[in-house]
C-alpha cells in the first residue's frame, strides 16, 4: 500500500513538472513564433540586401499567401505597408519582435532609397522594459501574422491597398500600418503618432515606441479585424 501511494506521488510530480515544462515550452513558442511574410528573399532582386520587404515579388500573391495563412492560423494578418529604406519600418518589425535596449538597423533615405546608413540606437529607458518586451512579442505571436507589402519597387504593392479598402484611410507616410478582416479587408489602422517615442540629437537620436500603448492599439485592431 505505502509503495503504491510513493508511486501515485511520484507520478504526480513527473506530471506536474511536465505540464510546467509544456507550459513553458508554449510560452516559448508563441514569443519566438512570430509568422511573418515574405520569409525569403531574392538575392539577385536589387543587390540581395532586404530584411523585410520583398522589393521584386507580386505584393498581391504575397498579399493573398499571408491572409491564407493567418485564416488557417485563426490570426489577424498585419500588413505592415513600407519600404526596405524607411527606418521606422525596421523599428516597428524590432518591436514586434521583442527588441530593447539596444537596436541596430540598416536604412536608406526618401531622396536616395540606395544610399544604406547603419546605425546603433540605445533606447535609455528610465525603468526594467524587458517585461514589457516580452508581453508584446508574445501577444504579437499569438495573435498575428505579418505581412510586409513593399510600396516603391515590387508590382502590385499600391493594388494591395486599392483591394483591401485601406487606400481611403492612408493619409501619407511609411509604415501604414492596419489590419484585414477574414475577407482582406481594410478593418483598422495603427495610429503611429500616438504611440511613437522620438529622441533627437546630432551625438544621440533615437527612434522607439511606447510598447504599453502599441499592445493597446494592436489589441484594438485585432478586435475590429474580428468584428469586436
Amino acid at each position: 500500500m505505502g509503495g503504491s501511494r510513493k508511486a501515485f506521488v511520484v507520478g504526480a510530480l513527473v506530471l506536474s513538472f511536465a505540464a510546467l515544462a509544456l507550459s513553458t515550452i508554449r510560452y516559448s513558442a508563441n514569443a519566438a513564433g512570430i509568422a511573418k511574410l515574405p520569409e525569403h528573399f531574392d538575392k539577385n532582386s536589387r543587390k540581395g540586401r532586404a530584411k523585410l520587404y520583398d522589393e521584386c515579388g507580386d505584393q498581391r500573391a504575397l498579399f493573398a499567401s499571408a491572409l491564407k495563412r493567418a485564416g488557417k492560423e485563426g490570426k489577424v494578418l498585419l500588413v505592415s505597408f513600407g519600404a526596405e529604406w524607411c527606418i521606422w519600418c525596421h523599428v516597428f518589425d524590432q518591436y514586434l519582435h521583442g527588441g530593447k535596449t539596444k537596436f541596430k538597423y540598416t536604412y536608406g533615405y526618401p531622396d536616395d532609397p540606395d544610399r544604406r546608413d547603419t546605425s546603433t540606437l540605445h533606447e535609455r529607458a528610465k525603468k526594467d522594459v524587458t517585461a514589457d518586451a516580452r508581453q508584446l512579442e508574445s501577444f504579437v505571436a499569438k495573435s498575428f501574422v505579418i505581412v510586409h507589402i513593399d510600396s516603391q519597387y515590387a508590382p502590385h504593392g499600391w493594388t494591395v491597398l486599392k483591394d483591401t479598402g485601406a487606400q481611403s484611410h492612408y493619409t501619407g507616410g511609411i509604415p501604414f500600418i492596419f489590419t484585414v478582416n477574414a475577407q482582406g479587408q481594410y478593418a483598422a489602422r495603427l495610429e503611429s503618432s500616438r504611440v511613437e517615442t522620438r529622441r533627437d540629437g546630432f551625438w544621440d537620436w533615437y527612434r522607439g515606441y511606447s510598447r504599453q500603448g502599441l499592445m493597446a492599439q494592436l489589441d484594438a485592431m485585432h478586435r475590429k479585424a474580428f468584428g469586436n
